[in-house]
Order: structure tokens, then sequence, then C-alpha cells
């Protein structure tokens, strides 16, 4: 299976992906899933609008993070790091975290996550 990114479409969007509203302004699209035969891991891409930020959240599974677009920060327990295009970034589990976008344009990036949470 592959899921083509949108030719001609403004910003990030795949053939057959309608994203979902998320927090604060937030998009998640499931580009891997259940629905396409994968058993173990969702792959899913998620935009943060400039300025805005994700939920802060903690739960049981782990993530790991490629950021794909955009700059902004990671908190990661108590610590704020800068992210940027490339960074790679692991959430463990029961990790409060939230990834805040910079004030320029929004952010990107893809989390894949064990798909029975």
């Amino acid at each position: 299976m592959i899921r083509r990114r949108r030719e001609g479409a403004p910003g990030w969007s795949w053939d057959g992906v309608e994203p979902r509203a998320y927090a604060n302004g937030a998009e998640r699209h499931l580009l891997v899933g259940a629905g396409d035969g994968a058993g173990q891991v969702e792959l899913r891409y998620f935009e943060i609008p400039a300025g805005g930020a994700s939920s802060l959240e903690r739960h049981p599974h782990e993530h790991a993070v490629l950021i794909l677009h955009g700059s902004g920060t990671v908190l990661l327990g108590e610590a704020v790091q800068p992210v940027g295009s490339g960074d790679a970034v692991f959430v463990a589990s029961d990790e409060q975290h939230q990834f805040r976008a910079g004030p320029d344009g929004p952010l990107g990036f893809a989390c894949a996550v064990a798909a029975r949470r």
C-alpha cells in the first residue's frame, strides 16, 4: 500500500486521507492504520498552526516522531527543547509532552505509535 501525497494541494495532504481536527487548531491525518492492513503500528501526520500547540498530555503508549517541516519546541517531562525539520523525538511511556509551533509557520511531524493502545 502506498499513500500518495496530493499533487498541487496546498500544505501537506494525502489522497484518501481526510484530516481530523485535533487539539488547539491542529490537524491529524491517519496515513497507515488497521484499515490498511497494518496490525501493529499506526503512522500519523500532525500539523500544528503557527504559534499553536498540541495538547499537554501523558499516556501509556510511546511515540516516535519525525519533524518534517517547521520549527518550534517540545516539552518532554520538565524540559523544553527546540525542534526543527529533520529532528527525531522519542516520547517515552507516561512522559508528559507537548509540541509547540514557532510563530513563523506551522509545525508538521510524522508520529508512529502502536496500533493497539
